[in-house]
């Protein structure tokens, strides 16, 4: 039986709030979590291994709450609960930014890592859960829209703030963690169904096609070509463009806002094209942007540059989304309820992502050196993962089926 109800943008919206939320932590992080530490302590190994336990948290938690979410449902929700739990992260990263000392520094940044992780993969699975699928595409264009705000919050408009206010600025980064979890967590419903409760165990299913197989490997290959050149582009910007760490901010700024200002045209044309294509597309169009970064020698035009693969990675971050629990809905096309799968398909799809992000930086920094200390060369990394990523993309057979999609 299909309880779903038709879409509600105002809803979606609201499941937005959520992941803006945070992105919003995710970002100050990367921004000013290393520095922080290296006001309590020189040990750089040491400040990188902290670091490294978001992603060491990320393998584990977010394949393990997604399973978890799918099988044992409770009166609140399968979905709400994981999301409302991650709420402290918000307090947490204020209590890491006035540590005094390093041990508790460290005991509040790795307590922020666990309640981040928490969430993510219920929260992705949720979507799927409430919205139709012939809407599943629309949904996304507006979910990532309200995610990449999030990361512009935080590249961009936190750390000006911070540099007027200083410790307030995390207290408004605190805020919109809590205030954004605990909107999506409190107000948007969730699909109830008794067949969650008796639904079979992974091993017993045969869910995992060769496609999910190659969708996996895939969302592995576009990460190693965003992480490749994010990790170093602020070194590529100061030491290859001859600018600033602010030209640095501003440029993943405009990358953020392409991102933002299409997410919409992206979600509205899932369906309208197949996702195989659009995928392809917008890797060959990351690619190229990436070898164009090969041969710049400017500042504007690296802002140019990153304006433009904003749009592709947009394209890439919204058609991906859906496309897996499409692509799980081929996998089982007699199971009555392929949405209780959406949690496993969503942990794997953060799993996939984890490593590529894990890899991405130790490979692109032997590149460098191999290139004689060439920043450039982390952009040929990006290029080959992108390559690679397109050829597995075109194997992918199935495709959405738009009668039973419209159909539903």
């Amino acid at each position: 039986m299909n309880d779903t109800p038709e879409y509600s943008s105002a809803e979606i919206t609201r499941l937005g709030l959520a992941g803006m939320a945070r992105n919003v932590g995710f970002g100050v992080n990367k921004v000013f979590a290393a520095d922080l530490l290296s006001q309590l302590t020189r040990s750089q190994p040491l400040i990188g291994l902290i670091l490294g336990l978001e992603g060491l948290m990320g393998l584990i938690l977010n394949p393990l709450t997604g399973w978890i979410s799918d099988r044992y449902p409770m009166r609140i929700g399968r979905r709400r609960i994981f999301v409302l739990l991650g709420l402290p992260a918000g307090i947490l990263w204020v209590l890491f930014a006035d540590a005094k000392r390093l041990d508790w520094a460290i005991l509040f940044l790795v307590s922020f890592y666990f309640f981040q992780q928490v969430g993510p993969t219920p929260y992705q699975a949720w979507m799927p859960d409430i919205v139709p699928p012939a809407s599943w595409g629309r949904a996304s264009g507006l979910l990532n829209l309200w995610w990449q705000l999030g990361n512009f919050l935080a590249f961009l408009p936190i750390p000006l703030l911070w540099k007027s206010i200083h410790g307030g600025a995390f207290w408004v980064t605190a805020f919109i963690i809590v205030a954004g979890g605990a909107v999506t967590g409190l107000t948007v419903r969730e699909r109830r169904s008794n067949a969650v409760l008796k639904v079979a165990p992974p091993a017993r299913t045969p869910w995992l096609s060769a496609d999910l197989g190659k969708y996996f490997a895939a969302q592995f290959l576009w990460w190693l070509a965003f992480e490749s050149m994010a990790s170093f582009f602020t070194l590529f910007m100061v030491h290859t463009l001859h600018g600033t760490v602010i030209d640095s901010a501003l440029g993943m700024a405009l990358f953020t806002l392409s991102s933002i200002v299409t997410a919409l045209w992206f979600g509205r044309i899932y369906h309208r094209r197949a996702p195989r294509t659009i995928l392809m597309v917008c890797l060959a169009g990351f690619g190229a942007m990436g070898f164009t970064g090969t041969l710049i020698t400017e500042v504007n035009l690296g802002f140019i540059l990153l304006f433009i693969a904003g749009i592709f990675w947009g394209g890439i971050q919204v058609i991906s989304y859906p496309w897996g629990s499409d692509l799980l809905r081929e996998a089982l096309p007699n199971h009555p309820s392929p949405e209780e799968y959406h949690g496993l398909l969503y942990g794997l799809v953060n799993v996939a992502q984890s490593v590529g992000l894990l890899i991405a930086a130790p490979l692109a920094g032997a590149v460098i050196s191999w290139q004689h200390g060439s920043y450039s060369a982390m952009f040929w990394v990006s290029l080959a993962a992108c390559i690679v990523a397109i050829l597995v993309v075109a194997s992918v057979g199935s495709q959405p089926r738009r009668g039973n999609l419209d159909a539903s």
